[in-house]
């Protein structure tokens, strides 16, 4: 028995080992491969596809009828808003490749991965994918690639959706950048959201729903409710703390409802939580949700946006930006699937 404590004791250790090594390289890295980032420097969205792969979309294209018979079939992603990939040859992705702007990305090339928390690795592309949804009018489908972590452990602590960039190998004998502690780190902070905080962001959106032009028999319906809500906390790149809030006043009827009202708004916490925007009310929206937040450097803010319509569901790259809603942000990607 005692043998068996010292066993289970040692594997406690080893694996605390293992957590505070990676915290500590996600703070440490997380300014280092931004000097060696060359211009025209671009983002796409990524995702966990496996344990230690990643899938990223580079380009949204048109199909048509074209896909190739010899396309493989392979896994869903983890990263579900990827939705069904298959594999593609080379020369058939090469093809979309020959348009302005479009990148031009092989097995084998190298891009840096951009965790969240600060935490930034590289990922080498292994096979080239693409996501058949485009349509004669509306929607597109999507080129792009899946690839291997360097270091599997970096997806350990990391949420499921993330960015990744162009990666550019510093000249020889560069020196090192230093490591500044009290540098900010961009993240979206996993812990719950006090409930004090939680209330005063209950009361503020219960204000605006009040304001709001629901008509007036709705708006007296939803004053009875209280909203389902969800709070995300996050800290942008000169170190202050936001909040994204998702309220929803619905009516229950057993595992289904009824949405009376839906709002979205973006709060600071100084110096009293106030709103800094609201996301207009639409009957397409299901739900909006924050599924990440990431360092684009020189100090700009990152956020993934997941997006759950009515009929489709995709996400969104943004540059986040205060006072405006989703549409005043620059957008720098979009995938997204419709029926």
């Amino acid at each position: 028995m005692v043998e068996g404590y010292l066993l289970k004791s040692a594997a406690n250790s080893r694996a605390l080992l293992l957590a505070g090594s990676l915290l500590l390289s996600l703070h440490v890295s997380h300014k280092v491969p931004i000097l060696a980032q060359a211009a025209p420097e671009r983002f796409w969205l990524a995702g966990r596809y496996d344990g230690n792969r990643i899938i990223v979309y580079f380009d949204a294209v048109k199909f048509g009828k074209t896909v190739p018979k010899n396309a493989s079939k392979i896994a869903y992603p983890i990263a579900d808003l990827f939705f069904i990939p298959v594999g593609l040859p080379p020369a058939y992705v090469a093809s979309f490749q020959q348009k302005p702007g479009a990148e031009h990305f092989s097995v084998g090339d190298r891009y840096d991965l951009l965790l969240g928390d600060g935490g930034v690795t590289t990922v080498k592309l292994t096979t080239l994918v693409g996501f058949q949804s485009d349509e004669v009018v509306g929607n597109d489908s999507f080129i792009g690639a899946l690839g291997t972590v360097e270091d599997p452990d970096w997806l350990l602590f990391s949420r499921n959706y993330y960015a990744v960039r162009r990666h550019v190998e510093l000249p020889p004998n560069s020196p090192k950048p230093k490591f500044d502690p009290k540098a900010p780190v961009v993240r979206l902070d996993p812990a719950p959201v006090p409930f004090d905080i939680q209330s005063k962001a209950a009361a503020l959106v219960a204000e605006r729903m009040r304001n709001s032009s629901l008509g007036d028999d709705r708006k007296k319906e939803a004053v009875r409710l209280s909203p389902t809500l969800t709070v995300h906390r996050f800290t942008i790149a000169d170190g202050s703390t936001r909040y994204f809030v998702w309220a929803d006043w619905r009516l229950e009827n057993g595992l289904d409802h009824t949405s009376i009202f839906k709002l979205a708004a973006w709060m600071a916490p100084s110096p009293a939580l106030h709103i800094l925007a609201v996301e207009p009310d639409s009957s397409y929206l299901e739900k909006e949700s924050l599924l990440n937040v990431v360092d684009l450097g020189s100090g700009r803010t990152g956020i993934i946006i997941g997006i759950d319509g009515s009929d489709g569901r995709g996400m969104q790259l943004m540059e986040y930006m205060d006072g405006v809603a989703l549409k005043g942000m620059r957008l720098i990607q979009n995938v997204s699937a419709g029926e």
